[in-house]
C-alpha cells in the first residue's frame, strides 16, 4: 500500500476505535475476526489452490503479524519497561521480575484491542473475487455482516 492510503486507513481505524462500537458492529467484527483466524492465521496459506489466493493470504498474514502481533509485543515491552523502571526506582535496587510479568500481561491486553482495531482492514485484504475459495468464503461472511448491520456494503 502507498503511504497516503496507509495513513487514510489508519486515520479511519483510529476514528472508528475512538467513537466506539455498537453491539451490531461488535457482532460483525467477531465474524470477520473468526473468518480471518480460520482462513489466514490458523491455516497454512501455501495450501490454497491458486497463486492469487496464496499471495493475498501471505500479505494479509504479514499485515496481521506487523499491525497486531508485533505491535502488541512492542506495547507490552514498553509497559513492562515502565513498570520495571518504576519498581527499581521504588526499591533503589535492581529487580527484573516486572519486565516479563507486566510485559506479557500488557501484550495479552493489547492484542485483542489491536485485532479489533485492524479487523476490517485485514478482512478486506482477503477480497480476491468469487472465483476463488478465499473470496467466496469472505463474501459469505460479508453477506452475514451486511445482514447484521443492515447495510448493502461496509
Amino acid at each position: 500500500m502507498s503511504t497516503s492510503i496507509r495513513r487514510y486507513i489508519s486515520a479511519r481505524e483510529e476514528r472508528e476505535y475512538a467513537k466506539g462500537y455498537s453491539d451490531q458492529d461488535l457482532e460483525a467484527s467477531a465474524l470477520r475476526k473468526q473468518f480471518f483466524k480460520r482462513h489466514i492465521v490458523d491455516f497454512d496459506t501455501n495450501l490454497y489452490d491458486t497463486q492469487v489466493e496464496r499471495d493475498w493470504a501471505y500479505i494479509a498474514r504479514r499485515e496481521y503479524v506487523y499491525d497486531v502481533q508485533l505491535a502488541s509485543v512492542g506495547l507490552g515491552y514498553f509497559v513492562g519497561n515502565i513498570a520495571w523502571s518504576a519498581r527499581m526506582w521504588m526499591l533503589k535496587r535492581w529487580v527484573i521480575w516486572p519486565l516479563p510479568v507486566v510485559g506479557i500481561l500488557g501484550a495479552m491486553v493489547a492484542h485483542p484491542k489491536l485485532f479489533q482495531k485492524h479487523n476490517k482492514k485485514l478482512f478486506d485484504m482477503c477480497n480476491v473475487g468469487e472465483e476463488y475459495f478465499l473470496g467466496r468464503a469472505r463474501n459469505e461472511v460479508l453477506r452475514e455482516c451486511n445482514r447484521i448491520l443492515d447495510r448493502e456494503d461496509f
